[in-house]
């Protein structure tokens, strides 16, 4: 009798089971979890605007990388159709510099020829919170401030630093013929324990429009456009309908990557006037580009518009709006920053828009 009970408990037990089993499993069938109609908004680089990034490196610090623009080493400057920004100011004498930013440190193949520090790209570096690659500095007014503004530099001419660049041959001087690579640079920030991650939440560098819907700035057209850095350095673009790009061109010569074989083309141009001045006791060589903010121009799309810039502290990044303060509008791609003396002539699709008179464009 006692064994009869116990079965017939233990089937009541098992239905019981049975049914919680199906009740849980029918109401979870009734309530579906709910989706959301909104699309992910997708995340880009911070410093174009482009959605073909990785987005597992927002918050990786950009390399800022100074690249050898002196004549005889134009025909072998490499990686900067790579870049995302493209600074280029007076370095010494008549003779401008360049300094490439990559927010991706893995798409540079091949980046250089790599020159020495300078003063004012320092400050342009700091406000990325890029960690700043060069071969070399002036010994008294770069030393200083790179000293006193404490940035993250790697200097591929000195200590363990130096196994970190390559001398690769081509046909110029020793000088003009140092490189480095992204997998060269990622080894040896990690090898000397440098930060990598950004200082605050990555944000865009300016106001981007959709990637598929570029504007055209509304101040005019520009198809050319003519920026005199010195009397001997002169950059000039031409515009491409085809691509919605800018062609390069240092003074009548087409700017060509020795990476691909193709010349430079860039998304946007900002030319930003300024006040370029001699540093240091030796006159006409070391220049200073004043940071503190003026005029200038956004080229982009075909069209240009005047506008405003600041930048403030030394870490704080490039600020860009029209001439009245609202927002300046940007597209997204790469961009070509010309940092020029404020009384040097900017001339637009043939239009002169500074009271200079024109110089000539043979470089």
């Amino acid at each position: 009798m006692k064994k009869l009970v116990s079965l017939l408990m233990a089937a009541v037990l098992l239905f019981t089971l049975s049914a919680c089993g199906k009740t849980a499993q029918s109401s979870s069938t009734a309530t579906p979890a709910p989706v959301s109609s909104e699309p992910e908004k997708p995340k880009v680089n911070p410093l174009t605007g482009l959605a073909d990034f990785d987005s597992s490196k927002m918050q990786q610090r950009p390399v800022a990388v100074m690249v050898n623009n002196i004549t005889v080493a134009q025909s072998v400057q490499a990686g900067l159709s790579q870049a995302d920004i493209v600074y280029e100011l007076l370095a010494e004498g008549g003779i401008t510099r360049f300094m490439a930013v990559f927010k991706d440190i893995y798409k540079i193949s091949k980046v250089g020829t790599v020159r020495s520090a300078r003063y004012s790209y320092v400050d342009l570096a700091l406000g990325h919170d890029a960690l700043y690659v060069h071969a070399g500095m002036d010994p008294t007014e770069c030393a200083a401030h790179v000293k006193e503004t404490g940035i993250d530099n790697f200097n591929l001419l000195t200590g363990q630093q130096s196994n970190y660049g390559k001398r690769i041959k081509n046909g110029k001087a020793l000088e003009h013929t140092l490189y480095t690579t992204g997998e060269l640079l990622n080894n040896g920030f990690a090898k000397l324990n440098y930060r990598r991650d950004l200082k605050s939440t990555a944000a865009n560098w300016q106001d981007f429009a959709p990637e598929a819907s570029p504007v055209t700035p509304a101040g005019g057209s520009c198809e050319k456009l003519r920026v005199e850095m010195s009397s001997s350095y002169v950059s000039n673009f031409t515009y491409n309908a085809e691509t919605g790009k800018y062609k390069r061109f240092s003074g009548n010569n087409k700017s060509v990557d020795l990476n691909t074989g193709k010349q430079l083309e860039f998304k946007n141009i900002l030319v930003l006037k300024t006040s370029v001045t001699d540093i240091g006791q030796k006159a006409d060589y070391l220049k200073k580009t004043w940071l503190d903010g003026g005029e200038g121009f956004y080229v982009s799309n075909g069209g240009y518009v005047p506008i405003k810039w600041s930048k403030g502290a030394a870490n704080s990044p490039l600020k860009i709006t029209l001439t009245d303060g609202s927002s300046c509008t940007y597209n997204a791609g790469n961009t070509w920053v010309c940092l020029v003396e404020k009384t040097h002539n900017v001339a637009i699709t043939g239009a002169a828009v500074s009271s200079a008179p024109a110089a000539s464009a043979a470089q």
